[in-house]
């Protein structure tokens, strides 16, 4: 059965870390925003939350039958049958099968519903509600065999995981409230002036997520469409549409931005404003781009037929990062640009 069921483990693995990977980017942009900063607990939380929504989907829905070879199940429409269960089993508490499912299941969403109130600031009543209605998304995408998927349901709907999950996610809100009131109690850090390494950095690694993201996705989406609408064959797909959608979108993107707006994507996601000489703001633009993102997506592309030179300049520019002047990098030095931290003035300018 393991064996049968492996790759479906091994999705719900791929997904949890790929949620983590995605989540980055707006989780740096609103802390930038909001705090200036982005700190190791930042990064822990995103870490917890994705490992907990890798939990949630592999608990609830993996594993998944890769053939028809299942058993249909039936559903449980009784409300607290589980009291029921629970007492014809007899046994103590940590025997008892009964107890424990329903104990699982109150702790499965207590996360849920600690994250809403710490993470989000949704009170206790939105908290327990939106727990309601993850448990009910789930328990229907299970009673509809994945929406239709399979032609019947390979897990049991049952309304008392509706109860037992809206609880764990009232309880988890709850027991949210001293970490609240001391996330309230902090002193507010020093608004930040100077430009760090890591918000350098982090900067990069936002750019190589998002030409990385949009590239992928489109290639996978039009190999779907390509593949499984069309019923072309592999060998029949055209390269230069791959590069196309790999290469030249994600370059038309971060060209927009630079051009545009004189930052790239992981420049403006980190609040980051590069400032050219009186006079040269086009020039200097477009030598940014040509030594920074731009360069490293052109060289990294099948045109040259070889990473190594893209692979060279991303060192490069990792490298320069650290010793120059407010770790302005190799394209700013390059395009004779400073850095600095956006101001909010000029947030709603470029906006």
């Amino acid at each position: 059965m393991l064996s049968e069921f492996g790759p479906s483990t091994w999705l719900a693995v791929f997904l949890g870390a790929a949620l983590a990977v995605v989540a980055f980017v707006p989780v740096a942009a609103h802390r930038y925003r909001a705090a200036g900063r982005l700190r190791l607990l930042d990064l822990v939380v995103l870490l917890l939350v994705a490992m907990y929504s890798m939990a949630l989907w592999t608990y609830t829905l993996v594993p998944i039958p890769e053939n028809d070879d299942f058993r249909c199940v039936g559903a449980n429409f009784t409300p607290f049958a589980f009291v029921a269960d629970i007492a014809a089993d007899g046994r103590s508490p940590l025997a008892n099968r009964a107890f424990l499912q329903a104990a699982f299941n109150i702790v499965l969403f207590l996360p849920l519903g600690f994250f809403l109130r710490t993470l989000t600031r949704r009170g206790v009543v939105t908290a327990t509600l939106i727990g309601l209605a993850v448990s009910l998304a789930i328990e229907f995408t299970q009673r509809t065999g994945i929406w239709g998927l399979y032609h019947c349901a390979y897990r049991t709907f049952d309304v008392d995981d509706l109860i037992l999950n809206t609880a764990g996610a009232l309880a988890g809100s709850l027991l949210a409230l001293p970490t609240l009131h001391l996330l309230q109690r902090r002193r507010p850090a020093p608004p930040v002036t100077q430009v760090s390494l890591g918000r350098r950095w982090t900067g990069m690694l936002v750019d190589l997520l998002v030409i990385t993201g949009v590239g992928v996705s489109l290639t996978i989406g039009w190999r779907v469409i390509a593949l499984g609408v069309l019923q072309w064959q592999f060998d029949e797909l055209p390269g230069w549409v791959d590069q196309l959608l790999l290469t030249g979108v994600p370059l038309l993107v971060e060209a927009w931005w630079v051009l545009g707006r004189g930052q790239t994507v992981g420049e403006d996601v980190v609040r980051l404003e590069p400032v050219a000489a009186d006079g040269a703001r086009t020039r200097s633009r477009w030598i940014k781009l040509a030594a920074g993102v731009g360069g490293y997506l052109v060289l990294t592309s099948d045109l040259i037929g070889t990473a190594l030179p893209g692979q060279l300049l991303a060192l490069a520019t990792v490298v320069f990062a650290i010793r120059s002047r407010n770790h302005r990098g190799l394209s700013h030095i390059a395009a004779g640009m400073e850095l600095r931290i956006e101001r909010p003035d000029d947030a709603a300018q470029n906006g």
